[in-house]
């Protein structure tokens, strides 16, 4: 007896599912089986109250997306009842019957894009793959200002060698307190990176000694809120990061900052009238 074979029956089937979440290096693993379960590669499966929509094939992107369903008190779940992070997380559905045990297939897969509560429900909004479809192909323009994503490709600057250690001292909401960024005037890390873990944030704002993000990092609110202790002093540790200068993407900017103007990706001689407009440029 195979999957295929059960799949086709009308009454001999006994589904079940695996849930693998992923997020840069870390990994979640949850079945919907009674138990936990260890499969063939010695891999620990959390048993979890845990569901899913019905999984649609259209060709309308919209509608494969799928909401996964947690207990209210899912650790899990909770941490992104205040948003998904700056870090896609990835999920992909196992399906696969009791009486093959062993044997899973691929049922489907996508991200994390939203969380909800209802009642004592946490419903993960999730996008199908294919979302990915609807992304923008050729995105280079003639334009004044740099076309590349800042440590992006194109830009080739590493971002490891502009990372500066600092510490977080207040975090509230989106607004973190970093001494170190007042040692550079302000806007100095207006888009740039703030690193926590294998975290990343993106810095919107910067005056003084505060940095504000696009979203909220619970990772790092939770550090700074309860940070660890001193083995032998008994007093809190500081909760260390790494943040890394913005870029205005202007050519000057890419020069006298980052000395990568031969990676400019800009066009800043344009004429500022144009010559197809029927009016003499002279």
């Amino acid at each position: 007896m195979s999957y295929d074979s059960i799949e086709a029956t009308s009454a001999e089937g006994r589904p079940y599912f695996l849930y693998q979440f992923a997020q840069d290096a870390q990994v979640w693993r949850f079945t919907s089986r009674a138990s936990d379960w260890i499969d063939p590669s010695d891999v620990l499966w959390q048993a979890a109250a845990i569901s899913h929509g019905n999984v649609v094939q259209t060709s309308e992107i919209e509608r494969g997306a799928l909401e996964v369903t947690f207990p209210l008190s899912q650790p899990f779940a909770r941490r992104y009842i205040g948003g998904t992070g700056n870090s896609p997380t990835t999920l992909t559905v196992f399906r696969g019957h009791e009486q093959l045990p062993l044997e899973t297939v691929a049922h489907w897969k996508g991200r994390v894009s939203g969380a909800a509560t209802e009642g004592q429900r946490i419903i993960l909004s999730c996008e199908s793959l294919f979302t990915s479809l609807r992304r923008a192909g050729v995105r280079a323009k003639y334009q004044r200002l740099c076309r590349h994503a800042l440590f992006g490709r194109g830009c080739n600057l590493d971002m490891n060698l502009h990372l500066v250690a600092a510490e977080a001292q207040i975090v509230s909401g989106t607004t973190i307190t970093v001494p170190q960024a007042a040692l550079h005037p302000d806007g100095w890390y207006r888009g740039g990176v703030l690193v926590f873990g294998a975290a990343l944030g993106f810095i919107l704002d910067h005056a003084n000694d505060a940095l504000l993000l696009s979203a909220p990092m619970p990772e790092l609110a939770a550090a700074v809120a309860t940070p660890e202790l001193d083995p032998i002093t008994s007093e809190p540790l500081p909760v260390m990061i790494a943040i890394a200068p913005g870029c205005d993407l202007r050519a000057a900017t890419c020069e006298t900052k980052f000395g990568n103007l031969a990676n400019f990706g800009g066009f800043p001689e344009i004429p500022g009238r144009n010559p197809f407009g029927g009016g003499s440029i002279i």
